[in-house]
């Protein structure tokens, strides 16, 4: 493929395929967030097949985003301009929605920082930019199981919200909360590497796909392989947690295996939706208004707890299930009046305001 910062020309119009994967990660998450953790059963053990991994697919998805919003513009200033607001937007509105009383860490404020992150790497060239996502894929996690074992104080999963000082805010977001810098940067840079892709192309699906299957089904080999051999870790800085790959243990066979997964799930996606378009509408829509379902389904837990949360699979889906068609047909239903959904609209009417004096 080409060296050049900018992905595939043909990328300027929105492709249904990464929208509908937008949403598999949100309806993902929301399975985590209101069923059980427990895995005693292969019902439980499917079920939370989306822990760990619908997160990383929304950052990959969100780096893939980046790319394409770079390709649409001829000055990489004004992409720059647009994710410096996106970042002020997610802040505080993450700030503030990790107030409520939902038991959830909310990833919203961690995109300040991948955006920051976007801005300042999508100008480089592709080879660069893989080289960097493959280093700190094995850096960051490294440097990560390193301060917690030689400084475990300084690392924990602590969340940050509004009244927070100031430092320990942006130490949450770099280091210590849950979705740090540290350790999440991978799955953006990875995301923004493929999003120079064709991804319209069916031959770079399948490619895509078969990619993220081997990556994902090689780290969870090793993990398993090296922890029959090794035996479990026997603390946190014991060097066999390096072999671990748990959800969110920040581990690098957890965060290459996690990657691995989202882009074959964005490879599966992107195929299925290109070859049936009009059957997975509904679900594009409801990926166009990814952010308002997040926050949404954030509101409801913290009013709705009781009635929404479950502690068996199959009530926890059934609940799954009847969030996701109300939100599919609200999705359906605003976007053909307007063109982007409620908070959507919040991320780009600056510009579109600007565009609208300039005629």
């Amino acid at each position: 493929m080409s060296d050049q910062p900018q992905p595939h020309r043909q990328q300027g119009a929105r492709i249904g395929g990464i929208d509908a994967a937008r949403a598999l990660a949100v309806v993902g998450m929301l399975m985590v967030h209101v069923g059980p953790r427990d895995r005693a059963n292969l019902a439980e053990v499917l079920y939370n097949l989306p822990h760990g991994r619908a997160s990383i697919l929304f950052v990959f998805i969100a780096g893939i985003g980046i790319s394409f919003l770079s390709a649409r513009r001829e000055d990489l200033n004004v992409a720059r301009l647009r994710l410096f607001w996106m970042a002020m937007v997610f802040l505080p509105v993450g700030l503030i929605l990790q107030t409520l009383d939902h038991g959830i860490a909310v990833i919203l404020h961690h995109y300040a920082m991948f955006y920051l992150l976007g801005i300042a790497v999508m100008a480089l060239p592709s080879r660069y930019l893989a080289g960097l996502a493959g280093a700190v894929s094995i850096c960051g996690p490294l440097v990560y199981f390193a301060i917690r074992a030689h400084w475990p104080d300084l690392v924990g999963r602590e969340t940050t919200m509004v009244g927070d000082r100031p430092l320990d805010v942006l130490d949450g977001l770099l280091l210590t909360g849950p979705y740090p810098l540290l350790t999440w940067s991978p799955a953006l840079l990875w995301g923004m590497w493929v999003g120079r892709l064709d991804l319209r192309s069916g031959q770079r699906h399948f490619q895509l796909l078969q990619a993220g299957v081997a990556v994902a089904l090689g780290a969870a080999g090793v993990s398993a392989a090296g922890l029959l051999i090794s035996g479990t870790p026997d603390g946190v800085a014991d060097w066999r947690q390096l072999l671990v790959d748990a959800p969110h243990s920040q581990m690098p066979l957890w965060v290459i295996g996690s990657i691995g997964t989202a882009a074959s799930v964005s490879g599966a996606v992107l195929a299925i939706v290109d070859r049936w378009p009009k059957i997975w509408g509904p679900l594009v829509a409801l990926g166009q208004l990814a952010l308002s379902f997040y926050v949404a389904h954030l509101v409801a837990l913290h009013f709705l707890d009781d009635l929404l949360r479950r502690d068996s699979v199959g009530e926890a889906m059934a609940s799954v299930i009847i969030v996701t068609v109300i939100a599919i047909g609200f999705a359906v239903l605003w976007r053909r009046h307007f063109a982007r959904g409620p908070l959507e609209t919040l991320l780009v009417s600056p510009f579109v305001l600007a565009v609208g004096r300039g005629q």
